[in-house]
């Protein structure tokens, strides 16, 4: 099955013409019986009821609402008010700046957010404690700042996260015949391409100021960090009546052109989650399945799949940790919660490189001191203190694997370790820090936040693939081309 999520970024306030086409989207979409996902902008659900657009807000809110940030493109943006904060104050500053705009969406529209998604490409890792505390489910955008090379969904930070499905995410283009057909194209193209691995995940945006106008108008307003008062904020780039016709009609014929497909099911945001539903992790590991994470940590730190389970890295982590606790006794009884998360560490903590063997009195020392701070702080330990010493987790993680290996073969412990250093692959599932990565045109010139890639990386423990749970076997090239002759015939 190939699933198709369509969604729409309803952003602009600066015009009340934009209100018709948000209105004309949704409507067009329900005529049509695809559901859509609709994100909206705290200050445009305001706006809309401060110009008493009742009718716009009701064919809003017969599809699922997201929550797309309070003020959008007005600086200062998520990712610059963050850019410079750590861990814990940057995610209570997000919670301070953004909850009300949560409230006043779901107040207006009536309906509960289902999803959030960054305004343009201001994403921060620091705003995922307060989504978990608001009880949205789902990320859904599309940015390059995380991702695997799947190009499907995955989580992170214990959020399912539709987001940098690359080739998999079309920016639908409707302002030209040339626009339509090359959106049609990559449609076609995502299609197959998923259908010959049996089945994902196909994420469709556009943003329905753009059936009005060929710029956006938040540039126009708030363009490399510009701030006028609301006096000031104007409209420009208005395509003609011909044009906006045009467009609705190339929409329609999109929604068409993909519900000709086979196999295709459109979902919205709050169908997405229900697709990837994890089963709770066991409280007890097959030794079998232990012994298989322990050799793999110790030639790789990354997120692996065990059975039916996919583990992230601090999931593994964790795993490993308590097991070696009960199977030895130690003084300490791991939490018993199954589905609490587990994240990465928030900061970096230089350790001294172990250069000498480390006595098992030792290393006993630092399993207790990482399974009492996965207790306390449901978090990796920036640092693993072991006696009058400290490593990295990764290290840790590493000689873990090791200890619990010799002790499942050869059935006993290792008076000494000889120390190996870990490999944590998984960083390089967050990008680098670029400005090509903050080109967002609402950054000022030179924009970069070199902190909060740092952050994501550290986060990336927690990264790991979404199972879709209702996969089929991958169509056989007969049939694919059997589907194409079909389509192209209607």
């Amino acid at each position: 099955m190939i699933y198709v999520s369509i969604w729409f970024d309803v952003e602009d306030y600066f015009s009340p013409e934009s209100d018709d086409a948000d209105k004309q989207a949704a409507d067009l979409a329900s005529q049509a019986g695809v559901p859509v996902t609709v994100k909206v902008v705290g200050e445009k659900a305001r706006a809309l009821e401060r110009n008493g657009r009742v009718d716009v807000i009701r064919s809003l809110a017969c599809h699922d609402i997201g929550f797309h940030s309070d003020w959008h493109s007005r600086p200062p943006t998520i990712a610059s008010y963050l850019a410079d904060l750590g861990w814990e104050d940057g995610a209570n500053e997000f919670e301070r700046r953004e909850w009300q705009g949560l409230q006043d969406v779901e107040r207006i529209m009536g309906r509960t957010a289902v999803c959030f998604g960054q305004p343009g490409s201001s994403w921060a890792p620091q705003i995922y404690p307060a989504l978990r505390k608001w009880n949205i489910p789902l990320y859904l955008d599309e940015a390059p700042h995380v991702g695997l090379p799947s190009e499907q969904p995955f989580w992170f930070q214990g959020m399912l996260h539709a987001f940098n499905l690359r080739r998999n995410a079309i920016k639908m283009e409707f302002g030209s015949d040339s626009d339509f057909q090359r959106t049609c194209d990559l449609f076609e193209a995502a299609y197959f391409r998923l259908a010959q691995v049996g089945g994902g995940l196909i994420s469709l945006y556009y943003h329905p100021q753009e059936f009005i106008y060929r710029s956006f108008q938040d540039v126009v307003n708030f363009g490399r960090g510009a701030n006028p008062p609301v006096g000031l904020w104007r409209t420009e780039g208005h395509r003609s009546a011909v044009e906006i016709r045009m467009g609705y009609q190339h929409y329609q014929e999109m929604l068409r052109f993909m519900q000709s497909f086979e196999d295709v099911c459109f979902v919205g945001a709050s169908q997405i989650p229900p697709l990837y539903s994890e089963s709770t992790l066991p409280r007890e590991w097959p030794l079998p399945l232990v012994l298989r994470l322990a050799r793999n940590v110790q030639n790789e730190i990354n997120f692996q799949q065990v059975g039916d389970f996919n583990l992230s890295a601090a999931e593994v982590f964790e795993v490993l940790v308590n097991w070696l606790v009960l199977h030895l006794d130690l003084p300490f009884k791991p939490s018993q919660q199954a589905d609490r998360i587990i994240l990465g560490p928030t900061q970096v903590v230089y350790t001294k490189h172990v250069e000498r063997s480390v006595s098992w009195h030792q290393f006993q020392s630092g399993v207790l001191y990482a399974a009492r701070f996965l207790g306390e702080r449901g978090q990796i330990p920036a640092a693993v203190r072991m006696g009058n010493q400290s490593t990295s987790p990764e290290d840790f993680l590493a000689n873990l694997g090791k200890v619990i290996q010799c002790l499942l073969e050869q059935g006993s412990l290792p008076s000494k370790l000889v120390w190996q250093v870990g490999k944590f692959t998984a960083a390089a599932y967050a990008a680098q820090d670029s400005q090509e990565l903050w080109s967002w045109p609402i950054f000022p010139d030179g924009f970069q936040a070199h902190n909060l890639m740092h952050l994501a990386r550290l986060q990336t423990w927690t990264i790991k693939p979404a199972r879709l749970q209702l996969e089929t076997e991958p169509a056989p090239k007969e049939v694919l081309e059997r589907r194409t002759l079909k389509r192209s015939r209607n």
